[in-house]
């Protein structure tokens, strides 16, 4: 029973079944290329502060969240519904993309 357990712990499903908000928020700030710094300054609060809610050290309510996604230029749902392979699997396609059109220009 244990066993099972330790290996659930380090298995995708449980790794979506955790992700936290602050998690959602790090990564939608990264794919923006926003320094905690900047996300602090917009939102009146330390550095520190922030970086404590991206750690889940702070619980935030609604009207945080939504602070921080107005900073983010984002909205709440969006950071909430955070799936990082849906946004890295559209980014992939649309580098393919990209890269076909330079092959057919190329080739004109």
């Amino acid at each position: 029973m244990i066993a099972q357990v330790l290996s659930f712990q380090h298995s995708p499903l449980f790794k979506l079944l955790t992700m936290s908000v602050g998690q959602n928020i790090r990564k939608v700030r990264e794919l923006k290329n926003l320094t905690q710094s900047y996300v602090a300054r917009q939102l009146g609060i330390t550095v520190a502060a922030y970086s404590r809610i991206e750690r889940d050290r702070t619980n935030i309510g609604l009207k945080r969240l939504r602070q921080i996604a107005a900073a983010l230029d984002t909205d709440a749902a969006t950071i909430l519904n955070f799936r990082e392979q849906e946004i890295f699997g559209i980014q992939a396609l649309i580098t393919e993309i990209r890269l076909l059109r330079e092959e057919i220009k190329a080739k004109r």
